[in-house]
């Protein structure tokens, strides 16, 4: 495997990413290509290399960091919509000539994972990892859990050493969790060294999730893919996603045992596995 870092400029961002090349043993002229799109707050990186190590169907994967959360950046000081971090993807992959891959996003990069299919389309498979939007079917709790980011956000946005405030976001989103404070310390520093880009992403979440409550309710994928829930994370949530499962032509919902919302980090091996086994099967 060869690593290359990618620092380039596009007309909104000042962009940066990590791109692996593997040695391909397929007999075909076109690469296999994997984008990974990270959490609200750790650098893409940080949260993907657990996973892509265990990685072997795809020839290239592209591990981008979102402006404001690593060592990308938007050009402009407006804050940012989740429309802005689709436009940053789509920059970068124009820019690279990334026109056919396969995606994945966890949390805060599902979002802008299924929000960048929409908008330009999809000929290969999505990987949905806890993402943000797909909480609940009840438009209710959905406008609760964005009043609960827009509450983070602002106190982190006030003081980003407010530890509570992490802590009140860490409990939010994994409240069955093991504690342990040694992990929640490492997870809280993490956030607090991109704490702008952080609490930015928490309010474009927010946003969205309120502009769009009925229409993440009810979403059914239109293209084919698998969600991967914790089984330690919240009953609405599990049950979201098999209904997801349950409505979509070629969705499967994959529960990962003894994990949490830091599934990605916990649970490299089995998230690996299910979906090189489902690049597999085409």
């Amino acid at each position: 495997m060869e690593k290359h870092q990618i620092n380039c400029r596009t007309s909104g961002c000042e962009q940066h990413a990590l791109l692996l090349q593997y040695p391909s043993l397929r007999e075909t002229s076109a690469p296999r290509r994997l984008l990974l799109l990270h959490g609200a707050g750790v650098p893409g990186e940080v949260t993907w290399t657990y996973v892509a190590n265990y990685l072997h169907e795809w020839d290239e994967i592209l591990i981008p960091d979102f402006a404001g959360m690593g060592r990308s950046r938007f050009l402009a000081d407006t804050p940012p919509r989740l429309s802005d971090y689709v436009l940053q993807i789509r920059e970068l992959c124009e820019a690279l000539d990334w026109t056919e891959f396969d995606i994945a996003g966890y949390s805060f990069g599902g979002m802008v994972a299924v929000r960048y299919l929409q908008q330009y389309g999809s000929r290969g498979l999505c990987f949905l990892l806890e993402p943000a939007m797909l909480f609940s079917a009840d438009c209710g709790k959905i406008r609760q859990k964005a009043d609960d980011y827009l509450t983070v956000a602002d106190r982190v946005e006030q003081n980003p050493q407010d530890v509570d405030a992490y802590f009140t976001f860490l409990n939010s989103v994994s409240p069955q969790r093991a504690r342990n404070d040694k992990v929640d310390r490492l997870t809280i520093a993490r956030l607090q060294e991109n704490a702008q880009g952080f609490a930015q992403a928490l309010r474009a979440v927010s946003q969205m999730l309120l502009d769009d409550c009925a229409t993440y309710a009810g979403w059914i994928a239109p293209w084919p893919g698998i969600s991967f829930v914790g089984g330690l994370s919240h009953a609405t949530m599990l049950g979201r996603h098999r209904l997801l499962a349950e409505q979509s032509a070629d969705w499967q919902c994959h529960v990962v045992d003894n994990a949490d919302h830091s599934l990605v980090f916990t649970k490299p091996r089995t998230i690996a596995k299910v979906m090189n086994e489902r690049r597999q099967r085409g």
